[in-house]
């Protein structure tokens, strides 16, 4: 079956901590799965702070659906010094050239590795080669409110499949709490895996193709 036959689909595992969005879900469920997500994030909240926060992300899914993603989550949990810490994660798969993984890798590290301000690292996972990127943003503030940093780090993964590159993005204002990201983020990639589907033939060869399976 030729390339333009084919889709690939992708597996992994989270930890307890990420919070899945409702990405693809049929709108007259999306609704109720927003506020499903909202009962998680406010367990002891009040039903303000829920209908906001099923507000907020029903226009975040939105968003996300639009751009691609195949899947979105929001890290939550507390730290030892009693605070809460957030981290976004987000997978998506880009259309690369049909080549070996390992050449896939090597290239996305070389182009990373011309960037400022990143540091990037080949890592071996069970599926294979991979890449693992980290840097840094700032958003400006006004005169209300201080400007914010985010921590981003991202794990590019290609796949089995030719011709295909997944790529896990967190991003977290917590500092701090980085090296656990990270250490999940890892857990993460060593349960990733990608299949074949079939695929109508009249069917277009895009990222938006792809579809995703998460367990």
């Amino acid at each position: 079956m030729s390339g333009l036959n084919r889709e690939v689909s992708i597996e992994f595992e989270t930890p307890d901590i990420f919070h899945e969005l409702p990405l693809h879900l049929p709108s007259e469920v999306l609704d109720a799965a927003l506020w499903e997500l909202a009962e998680k994030i406010w367990p002891a909240g009040t039903e303000f702070q829920r209908e906001t926060t099923a507000l907020v992300y029903a226009d975040l899914t939105d968003t996300l659906m639009a751009d691609g993603a195949m899947y979105a989550s929001l890290g939550l949990f507390e730290t030892e010094g009693g605070e809460v810490s957030t981290a976004n994660l987000i997978a998506r798969v880009e259309s690369v050239d049909a080549e070996e993984p390992a050449v896939v890798a090597a290239s996305v590290q070389e182009e990373l590795a011309f960037q400022e301000h990143r540091d990037v690292h080949p890592v071996d996972l069970p599926c294979g080669p991979a890449v693992l990127s980290f840097h840094s943003t700032e958003i400006d503030g006004d005169s209300a409110l201080s400007s914010l940093s985010f921590a981003h780090v991202e794990l590019y993964v290609p796949s089995s499949v030719p011709g295909w590159l997944a790529v896990l993005s967190l991003s977290t204002p917590s500092f701090a709490e980085l090296p656990r990201y990270v250490g999940w983020l890892r857990q993460i990639g060593e349960t990733f895996t990608f299949r074949i589907a079939a695929q109508p033939e009249e069917a277009s060869r895009t990222p938006t193709d792809v579809r995703s399976v998460f367990g």
